[in-house]
């Protein structure tokens, strides 16, 4: 009996190793696109030296359904970018304990911020409440998360009720 469960948990494994080969996912809900990526403090700012290009467009998995990947704006080095999506344009302010989690994607670039791919969407600088400037999308301020520790973590705790939400490249204009 417990040969046969060895067995089967091997066909198993392999079989869903070939699907996922398949369709060109890997095992790791880590990984969040087809370039390299490294490690980098999901709090700093973007240093942007002579490039403008700061946003990419990555995969997570869904929080809704198994096995499908989302796909998100991310910062150039891979790291998971958020909207605050009840206040939009409006004039949102993440500043006291909002600040301790949620960290303004800082922009110290020349010119109008990039994609290194075409988005439906368009990225714009505006300023945080210290008066930094920081990488807006369809009018929202993307922030980045403390809790997302490597490129293609995406820790913030998402509910369908929640302000904070993944930056897709879908999210419609802001208020």
């Amino acid at each position: 009996m417990r040969l046969k469960t060895i067995a089967l948990n091997t066909l198993f494994a392999l079989l869903l190793a070939g699907i996922l080969a398949a369709f060109g996912t890997t095992a790791s809900a880590k990984e969040v696109s087809a370039t390299s990526l490294k490690a980098v403090n999901a709090s700093q700012s973007h240093k942007s030296g002579n490039s403008n290009v700061v946003v990419s467009v990555g995969l997570v998995p869904s929080h809704q359904a198994v096995g499908v990947m989302n796909p998100t704006l991310t910062t150039i080095q891979g790291m998971t970018l958020y909207i605050h999506e009840w206040h939009g344009t409006s004039g949102f302010s993440c500043d006291g304990a909002c600040a301790l989690t949620w960290k303004p994607f800082l922009y110290n670039g020349h010119g109008a911020p990039k994609a290194n791919t075409k988005l439906p969407g368009k990225l714009s600088l505006g300023t945080d409440y210290l008066g930094r400037t920081m990488v807006f999308y369809q009018g929202y301020p993307l922030y980045t998360n403390v809790n997302d520790k490597v490129p293609g973590d995406y820790n913030a705790m998402e509910a369908d009720n929640s302000p904070w939400q993944l930056a897709y490249p879908s999210v419609p204009t802001g208020l």
